[in-house]
């Protein structure tokens, strides 16, 4: 909606406002809903775009140019085809690379050193139509997630005010993507983020980061109960460990407030964790035992085991 705004002798035909998912913490269908409602823009709030009423709510529009901002499904050909000059979508990656979806997260949690936005047109192929233009984003070491993604949606408005109106007079140039090209990313739900600590100091600090609020943040177990690590810092020159248990908790300070635990490499200083449904804190709070490791036991899982059977006997009994 800022991005429209900038936008000079644009006029919007409406806007089709997709549900999101229910995990997603930081909400934007409402605020669109909200903010098509003042700009007396004519809103479909739908779950899919896959549906007679979207195809319809399109037709009657009868739009020059449709454009598509963080849609995660495809849009059917009936649709995308139907404006005068084609849809057009933004997808915060370099095409062809990071295709698919959560493009920005994947990229820290691999350790990128730089993301982007690129604007593209829609055809029938994932994230595969003509490239219009894109813009490079930096990603520094120690950015989360929604600190890249600030910046992503700056590069986004500055690319749509250089080219939309290209666009929208039939000049722009149009690249073509070769299908055999870039790389692919799959979907991610919040259990994606389980904190293996035997993978190296530092891809576990990028899934952290990666995972940052307001996203669902990367997690382990403590006490069989969920701990999500919301911030952390790999320690640099840490010492050796030869006696290597991973997840151990190996040292902690009160005033400071940090944890340290073994990783597959390393050290990783944790520093702000949620332990269940309770409140963010010092990670010293909770992790202030050195006999004690994070992740779940053997034993953990046999008495995970244990009661979910009891609980399958509770309902067959019934």
């Amino acid at each position: 909606m800022e991005a429209i705004s900038e936008l000079h002798n644009v006029e919007v035909a409406g806007i089709i406002n997709i549900s999101q998912h229910l995990h997603e913490i930081d909400r934007y269908d409402d605020r669109i809903e909200s903010l098509a409602q003042e700009a007396g823009f004519p809103c479909l709030n739908a779950k899919g775009i896959n549906t007679s009423k979207a195809e319809k709510f399109v037709r009657d529009l009868k739009p020059d140019l449709a454009l598509a901002v963080g849609c995660r499904v495809i849009i059917p050909r009936t649709i995308y085809a139907a404006p005068r000059f084609g849809t057009i979508a933004l997808h915060d990656s370099l095409l062809p690379e990071y295709k698919g979806f959560a493009p920005l997260n994947w990229s820290i949690i691999n350790g990128e050193k730089h993301t982007g936005v690129t604007l593209f047109f829609l055809n029938e192929i994932m994230d595969g139509g003509d490239i219009v233009a894109s813009k490079e984003v930096k990603i520094e070491a120690d950015e989360t997630a929604p600190q890249v993604y600030e910046k992503v949606c700056k590069a986004t408005i500055d690319l749509l005010v250089e080219q939309v109106p290209l666009v929208a007079s039939g000049k722009c140039k149009r690249y073509p993507q070769d299908c055999e090209e870039g790389s692919f990313t799959c979907s991610r739900s919040p259990e994606d983020g389980l904190i293996q600590w035997d993978q190296p100091t530092e891809r576990i600090y990028n899934l952290i980061r990666a995972l940052a609020y307001p996203y669902p943040g990367a997690f382990t177990y403590y006490n069989q109960e969920r701990l999500i690590i919301w911030q952390a810092e790999v320690r640099t020159a840490p010492p050796c460990y030869k006696g290597r248990i991973h997840g151990k908790i190996i040292g902690y300070s009160k005033k400071e407030g940090w944890s340290d635990l073994l990783t597959g490499d390393g050290i990783l200083r944790v520093t702000q964790v949620q332990l269940g449904s309770g409140e963010k804190q010092n990670a010293s709070n909770i992790l202030n035992k050195v006999r004690r490791k994070v992740g779940l036991t053997f034993e953990d899982l046999l008495n995970k085991i244990n009661t979910l059977e009891t609980e399958l006997e509770k309902i067959r009994s019934k």
